[in-house]
């Protein structure tokens, strides 16, 4: 059944944190219809007095929602927040999860708690939304929840001046002679020191640019020690630089390398993963160089890449992408607004939908 357009929908609530603001729903608040009525709230207990109608809790970033004050992630906090899910939806919400990525990725690899916290809110929730078929397909296999798969996009280049720093690392970038970037935290799914080293030994003449902030000091300190020892073509820019930014130094770039992990604890990045990274490469029109997985596969399908066994490391490829670089014409950037319209158009069809069917 087709909910008429002029249908009125309840709120959209985005659950957000405001000190760490997710520049995915950033912009989807930029380019989303009005209709979807979206609002930020930052955590649950928040819904629990709100005036007005109910309408769709949206989860995205679920650690911080299972968190001890001391920061640990437990089995005893996920049920706590389980509970609030549970008395919203009894109230009336509908429970809507963005899976970004299954499990948490950045800090210590995901536990018992992850698990258990990711199970519950597919066991509770109403819809979920993958960026890519890949991700919904396995998603299927976890959960009887009916799954939207909204696309992906990268962040929209600011229109303003671009800061200092980046202009300057962007430069340097320009000035060799193959410039291999890989931006975004610094963390250890990513397993920099090992692609540090593999760079190393596969290439010739190539720099490696490693752009992002890290939490980890001692994961620092090691990269900074490998740059060191690299006769000058390994740099390390420890800053974080803003997604509205990012284009400059993908469009600096000769190649994009997205690094990711899918052994031990992150074997999970085999069957989903939303790499970020990727699409605001291949958005701004750089070549790619990533591991073979589902939704990479997807989302390079006519765009420049080089695709490596996750087993068999980058190595190859880059050997390869340094002395055969992509050609100018096939490196076009992508339309952001367009690609963000079209996401938010699948948001709205999703709130019809919601908004049709019956309550809990």
């Amino acid at each position: 059944m087709t909910v008429p357009a002029t249908a009125r929908l309840g709120p959209w609530v985005v659950i957000s944190n405001p000190a760490w603001p997710s520049p995915y729903f950033a912009e989807l608040e930029r380019y989303a219809p009005p209709a979807l009525h979206l609002a930020f709230a930052a955590d649950l207990d928040m819904l629990a007095g709100r005036p007005g109608p109910v309408g769709v809790v949206n989860l995205h970033r679920l650690k911080r929602l299972y968190q001890e004050p001391g920061g640990q992630r437990t089995q005893r906090a996920a049920e706590a927040m389980l509970r609030r899910l549970q008395t919203l939806h009894k109230a009336g919400w509908k429970i809507v999860w963005t899976v970004h990525n299954l499990l948490p990725i950045d800090g210590q690899p995901a536990g018992a708690a992850d698990r258990y916290a990711a199970d519950g809110v597919l066991a509770l929730a109403d819809a979920a939304v993958t960026h890519t078929h890949a991700d919904a397909e396995h998603l299927r296999t976890l959960t009887r929840t009916p799954v939207t798969v909204a696309g992906w996009a990268a962040p929209t280049p600011a229109a303003g001046p671009v800061p200092a720093p980046v202009e300057a690392l962007a430069r340097q970038m320009a000035a060799v002679p193959f410039a291999v970037l890989v931006l975004g935290n610094v963390t250890a799914y990513k397993n920099l020191p090992a692609t540090v080293d593999t760079f190393s030994r596969a290439t010739c003449r190539a720099h490696l640019f490693l752009a992002g902030p890290s939490r980890d000091p001692d994961l620092t300190d090691v990269l900074t020690r490998r740059a060191a020892a690299s006769d000058g073509r390994v740099h390390v820019y420890p800053q974080r630089v803003p997604p509205e930014h990012a284009q400059v130094l993908y469009q600096a770039a000769d190649t994009a390398l997205c690094p990711y992990r899918v052994d031990g604890p992150w074997s999970f990045f085999t069957r989903m993963i939303y790499p970020s990274s990727v699409g605001t490469a291949l958005a701004s029109g750089a070549p790619v160089i990533a591991p073979d997985l589902p939704a990479i596969r997807e989302m390079t399908v006519g765009r420049p890449a080089r695709l490596y066994a996750p087993e068999a490391g980058p190595g190859p490829a880059l050997a390869a992408a340094e002395h055969t670089p992509a050609s100018p014409e096939s490196c076009s950037a992508l339309d952001p607004a367009t690609q963000w319209r079209a996401i938010g158009a699948a948001y709205v069809r999703l709130a019809h939908s919601l908004h049709n069917a019956p309550r809990p």
